[in-house]
């Protein structure tokens, strides 16, 4: 069975500001939040369970907190998408909010009765209301093609790139002005905004299939266009170098990670990324189709990623993560489009998800994996990210087939 693709309706104003708000909150929950846990766990204004434990193990019992909530969103969004796309991406986005909400409701409750399993807890629900980012972008691709699907893909981007750079600085200033849990009630105001915008707003009817397992990902696999799963193992090769800065810089050149040319450094990757992802997809798709474009992108990626292995000062590295940075954003929102052309139209919520657990899944595994090869080699992750790139433009998919569209009626009969 080959994609359904059907007429895209325009989203209103109010529409996208409510899902990109959404889909802020999703990164924001757990960018913001890491100061708290930082001055909750590490410092001299820590939880008094935690003060009565060696530094050790508190340092543990932190990366525990913070590493628990990736794998919960790894595993359950992509089956929590599935139920959004077979009964109602609205009614289960709103679900994700609630239990978002209670989530960041539970940590400041935590505070006041100083209990790190209630902590703990707050942050393991916290992880499952962050399923409705994923949701929320599968409402815009489903109703946007072509150039407008990929600019409302570089917008999601934009607002997820915001979060991760702008989100600690934030939670820091709540932290230090109003104490740990401020970065949870802010985070608590933004889910009870986004679930009273998502009832007043109004979105495009829904294609769904009934008759179908949620758990099972065989029909979903089986509608999807050759190409889907190549699309997923495109995100790796960046994360492997945003790894290793933190190895690069006090090691090759002595430069310490609490320097400011470092923080200045982290701050200009996300600012080169945001106004890349503003101002450049729409130039490059008016000369390539999406496919081509991501072909592009990412061999000039991977030529990036050799120039910032072979740098020989902090200058010339900045100058290389300037032309890298801005490639790497390009190619999420084409990577975004690709991946949902070759997902059926029913089963958008489930293609984001996967897109969004492959990400958590590469920043997991090349935090520990970057670890290992610096031991082999200090510039070994940054090679490996010039191979992953140069593989990626390889396996892309280079055509997109289109076919008419198909009633939810026609659909449960295939």
């Amino acid at each position: 069975m080959r994609n359904q693709h059907r007429t895209a309706q325009q989203l209103p104003l109010f529409t996208l500001i409510t899902l990109y708000t959404i889909i802020f909150l999703g990164s924001a929950g757990f960018f913001i939040t890491i100061p708290a846990y930082v001055s909750l766990f590490l410092t001299d204004h820590s939880l008094e369970f935690a003060k009565s434990m060696p530094i050790e193990q508190r340092r543990m019992l932190f990366g525990t907190v913070m590493s628990a909530a990736p794998f919960i969103s790894m595993f359950f969004t992509p089956f929590i998408a599935r139920f959004a796309d077979k009964f109602s991406r609205k009614t289960v986005i709103a679900i994700c909010l609630v239990i978002a909400a209670i989530g960041f409701a539970l940590p400041i409750y935590a505070i006041v009765v100083s209990s790190v399993i209630i902590l703990f807890v707050g942050n393991m629900i916290n992880s499952l209301g962050s399923a409705s980012q994923p949701i929320a972008q599968a409402i815009l691709a489903d109703n946007s093609e072509g150039k407008n699907k990929a600019t409302l893909m570089s917008l999601v981007a934009v607002v997820m790139t915001a979060a991760m750079s702008f989100g600690p600085a934030l939670g820091s200033k709540l932290s230090a002005s109003y104490g740990a849990q401020a970065p949870f009630y802010a985070c608590l105001l933004i889910a009870i905004v986004s679930l009273a915008l998502l009832f007043i707003i109004r979105l495009p009817i829904q294609n769904t299939v009934k008759e179908e397992n949620p758990f099972s990902f065989a029909k979903p696999l089986k509608r999807s266009q050759k190409g889907l799963l190549n699309c997923l193992f495109i995100v790796f090769s960046w994360s492997l170098y945003f790894q290793n800065i933190a190895f690069i810089f006090p090691q090759k050149w002595n430069i310490a990670v609490e320097s400011e040319f470092y923080q200045y450094f982290m701050m200009g990757i996300g600012i080169v990324m945001i106004f890349s992802l503003l101002l450049l997809p729409r130039l490059i798709l008016k000369r390539f189709s999406v496919s081509s474009a991501l072909r592009v992108t990412t061999a000039l990626s991977a030529i990036g990623m050799l120039l910032l292995a072979i740098t020989p000062t902090p200058t010339s590295h900045v100058l290389a993560m300037i032309f890298t940075a801005t490639m790497v954003a390009l190619c999420f929102p084409l990577y975004i489009t690709a991946l949902s052309d070759r997902a059926s139209d029913i089963d958008q919520g489930w293609a984001m998800a996967l897109s969004s657990a492959m990400v958590g899944l590469a920043w997991t595994l090349t935090g520990y994996l970057t670890a290992m090869m610096v031991n082999v080699h200090l510039l070994l992750p940054t090679g490996i990210a010039v191979i992953g790139y140069l593989a990626a433009m390889v396996v892309i998919p280079t055509q997109n087939t289109t076919t008419e569209k198909k009633t939810p009626s026609e659909l449960e009969a295939e």
